[in-house]
Formats: structure tokens, sequence, C-alpha cells
């Protein structure tokens, strides 16, 4: 017989239905059996009860979380992390899914860093992990990777990670070859030439710091350029952990157009500003760096509205 186990008094969440209530969720087995207030009430014979209620403030109770954007270290940088370590860390905090970054050593640009992924994943038994695949090859900006091959391996989309695809004929033709197997290109939109060495935003922070600025405007853009690209070629554009208030509306104007744009932030965009820096807090240096107030309102305004999409990590080990 199936073992029952009951989640009493949960604040149940499910974006797919619009589930947000307080109630019960039975689970016999592997199969979820009943949901909804007062739904432990139809069983008798239960072996666990976990009760989510925390003294009148009930837990939230949800499908497994996904993580679309993250680093691991491995391969290549396993002194930083392991996908066994990510993937205890992921688990903790209710994520079930990961999305690897490709920018490993070596790069994910063929069959055979994928499938170590895949099999890496397998042994460890722990959340699922999906990789992304490298646009070109070493990341280098020069020869396109097989799109079609890597998807088939079990690449979900394809990106250069941290590096921008700066060529526009580059990013032309991945978004064309791409189209026709249904994929998506997800660029990390920064002009690099604008962005070249800087570590801060400019402005009187960065200034006062004597530290190299990156200007604003080096995100936007690159994200306007490529969404005329993407009006040329019909291709699926994600615009990676947007940070300003400007990529923000380009984006919403962009979906008003019905364009197969979509983007992403990471928490720090929304938590924090260039002020976080404070007196050289190293731990605050992000890429792109931590942006001014407007930008942080706009940000959450557009996760308000729906103009961006989700919510990844952008997880980035070091030692």
């Amino acid at each position: 017989m199936a073992k029952v186990i009951v989640f009493r008094g949960a604040r149940l969440l499910d974006p797919a239905t619009g589930r947000d209530e307080v109630g019960d969720l039975v689970v016999k087995g592997s199969e979820i059996a009943a949901i909804g207030p007062g739904a432990a009430a139809k069983y008798d014979k239960v072996k666990e009860t976990i009760e989510a209620g925390n003294g009148g403030k009930p837990l939230c109770l949800a499908p497994g979380l996904v993580d679309m954007r993250a680093h691991l270290g491995e391969p290549g940088n396993e002194h930083k992390e392991t996908i066994e370590s990510a993937s205890a860390a992921a688990l903790s905090g209710g994520i079930t899914s990961i999305i690897c970054l490709p920018d490993t050593d070596p790069v994910i640009d063929d069959v055979a860093g994928v499938e170590y992924i895949a099999r890496r994943a397998r042994e460890v038994k722990g959340v699922k992990v999906f990789p992304y695949a490298a646009v070109t090859r070493e990341l280098a900006g020069e020869q396109m990777t097989e799109f079609g091959l890597l998807s088939e391996m079990g690449a979900v989309a394809f990106t250069d990670g941290r590096r921008a695809i700066a060529d526009a004929k580059m990013m032309a033709r991945a978004l064309a070859y791409a189209k026709t197997f249904s994929l998506l290109i997800v660029q990390h939109p920064e002009e690099p030439s604008l962005a070249d060495n800087g570590v801060a935003t400019s402005g009187e922070i960065a200034t006062r710091l004597g530290l190299p600025g990156i200007p604003p405007v080096a995100e936007v853009m690159m994200i306007e350029r490529d969404l005329r690209l993407v009006e040329m070629t019909g291709g699926r554009y994600h615009a990676a952990h947007v940070s300003t208030a400007a990529a923000v509306d380009a984006i919403r104007q962009a979906k008003a157009r019905g364009l197969a744009v979509t983007c992403d932030t990471a928490p720090a965009y929304f938590a924090l500003t260039e002020a976080d820096i404070g007196d050289y807090r190293t731990f605050a240096r992000v890429s792109p760096p931590l942006r001014a107030e407007p930008d942080r309102r706009a940000v959450v305004e557009g996760l308000a509205d729906g103009t961006i999409d989700a919510i990844a990590s952008d997880h980035l080990p070091h030692d």
C-alpha cells in the first residue's frame, strides 16, 4: 500500500493554475492525491503528517523552483564548486532544477561537454541539471557551434555566458540558425567596448571611489541592437540579468510589438543599489554592476507588470 503523507495548513502555490490558498496537500506514493482546504480529512490512514501552519503563518508549498542561470565550477574549477555541492545548496533553497552556463573549462561547446553535465547530474542524484551550450566555439565569437546536434543531446538554449555576442553579424546568424530549430539565444547584454575593465556603474560613487565605471547605456545599447536583429530574423531572444530602467522599457516595448523576446533579472538588481558598494565592499561587485535607485525601482516595476519574465540567481562561486 502506498505511503500517505499530509502537509497540513500550508500556503499552497501553483503558478500554472494561479492557486494561492491555505490548505492541505496529500501525497500518496509518488502522486498528489488531494489538494486544498480540508483535503486531509478524506484520508484516515496517514503515515506521516507535516504541520506547515508555522504558528499561524503558513509555510509556502510550491512546485520545485527552477534557476535558469547558474555558473557551476565543474568542470575545470572544482576548487570553487562541484555539481554535487551546488546541488546540495540548491535543494536547501527549494530549487530542484538548475540550468548551468557553458563558460566552464573546457567550454560546453560540443557533444562531450553536454554529455558530461548529464552524466555527472545522474551520478550526483540531486537536482536536475540542464546545460546551456555556447553560441560560439570557445566563447570566442568567431565560429558558431552545432545548435541542432547540441540541442538533440540535451542543451536547452545557447549563450556565450558572461561574454556578450558583440558582433552583429554573428548574432544575426545565431538568431536565424536557432530559429530553424525553435531554439533560444540568451545574451549577456553589455556593449563590451564600453564595459571594458569597468567594475561599477559610472557616476558619483564610482568616481569618488576611484573605480573604473561602466555607463548604464552599455546595457540598453546592446539590447536595442539585438531587438532590431530579432525583428530581421524572427528568432527567439532572451536578455539575461536586466538591471537598468532603459533596458526594461526597451523590452516592454518589444513585447508590445509582438517580438519573441523574454528577459530575467537577479536579486541584486531589485534588492541593492550602487550605494551598497560602500567603502570597497568587494562582495557587492557583480556583473552587470549594481545600479542607481531609479533603476532598482524600474526592475521592481518590470517584475510586477510581467515585463521581466523570471528571477535567476546568477550564481557564481568564488574561492
